[in-house]
């Protein structure tokens, strides 16, 4: 007879559950039991028990495949890490058993911020802060502006730029979740309940959420010449403006520390490479590079047109750039 048996029933032995160091939070949260209610304990008592959870060592790993393969989507790939200077809360309004929810990463539990809602601040910025007509959403003859739609796209092309989910940094062991509350002064009014009016005698209604803290990878990928300006556009957004809810309260702004250099994917920019081409392509290659990369995409490069034909080729500039960056 199992252990659950014993205490009478399923149902029983789910009420007395608690969460362990490596519980999932987007689980705790999603499968909220009733029985929680029923006990008394609340609300408040249900997410005060994610204090505690720790991050797996499965989702460390994760994280270092995924940044290491980021830089191989596209030809540019910009980096930036995001910090939050206080709280923030991303999809508070979703859908939740316990009137407010919080972004989680699906599979590990932890915080992260959604492609799509960085993907919105940014287009959303452009459009109110950037003072040329290129950059609105909608001009004056009806249509988006031209540099607006090529770098967010519409509804019929997409944008130049991938605005990827932002993934929340390991450090520590501990997740970076708050418990927070909010405070409902005319609880009735909101509700639409017989109309009533607020009025100074109603009684404020607590409210709890959780927020995040924590530093944030951003990852944009794309072709140069979007990739820097939407970079640009997203880090003034998320420092001044905020992302997420209730950031007329101070909450979702960000402190953003961008890249000494954006991670160039070389391989993808050789691929075809030859002498016909080699003018182009070589002196575009090495003049994104530096140091031991830079070395190395030029060896790779004098490999794949083999060191004797480069050499034939020294009354080209391109080949003479190339056999010094090989040495340095």
């Amino acid at each position: 007879m199992s252990s659950l048996e014993k205490k009478g029933s399923r149902r029983q032995g789910l009420a007395e559950l608690a969460p362990d160091p490596g519980t999932h939070a987007g689980l705790w949260l999603d499968k909220f039991l009733s029985s929680v209610e029923e006990k008394g304990l609340g609300k408040q008592a249900h997410l005060d028990q994610l204090k505690g959870l720790q991050i797996s060592e499965e989702y460390r790993r994760f994280f270092k495949r995924w940044k290491d393969s980021v830089a191989d989507l596209e030809p540019y790939t910009g980096l930036a890490e995001a910090t939050v200077q206080g709280r923030m809360v991303v999809g508070l309004g979703a859908e939740s058993v316990l009137e407010t929810s919080i972004a989680l990463h699906r599979t590990f539990g932890a915080p992260y911020i959604p492609g799509s809602a960085l993907k919105g601040l940014a287009a959303s910025a452009a459009h109110k802060h950037l003072e040329d007509s290129k950059w609105r959403r909608v001009g004056e003859d009806g249509k988006a502006g031209v540099w607006y739609q090529a770098l967010f796209g519409d509804q019929e092309n997409s944008g130049s730029v991938t605005f990827h989910d932002a993934l929340w940094i390991p450090n520590g062991t501990g997740l970076p979740l708050e418990l927070d509350v909010m405070t409902v002064h005319h609880p009735d009014y909101y509700q639409g309940k017989d109309n009533a009016p607020p009025a100074d005698w109603d009684s404020p209604k607590p409210v709890a959420f959780v927020s995040a803290q924590g530093k944030y990878l951003l990852a944009l990928t794309g072709p140069e010449d979007w990739v820097r300006p939407a970079m640009s556009i997203l880090i003034e957004a998320l420092q001044n403006d905020g992302i997420g809810a209730k950031t007329a309260a101070g909450y979702g702004r960000m402190t953003v520390r961008q890249a000494e250099a954006a991670t160039v994917n070389w391989m993808f920019m050789i691929r075809g490479l030859g002498f016909g081409n080699a003018g182009d392509v070589v002196p575009r290659v090495l003049n994104l590079l530096r140091g031991a990369e830079r070395r190395r995409a030029a060896q790779v490069i004098i490999e794949m047109l083999q060191r004797r034909e480069v050499r034939r080729r020294l009354d080209k500039e391109w080949a003479r750039e190339l056999l010094a960056a090989a040495e340095e």
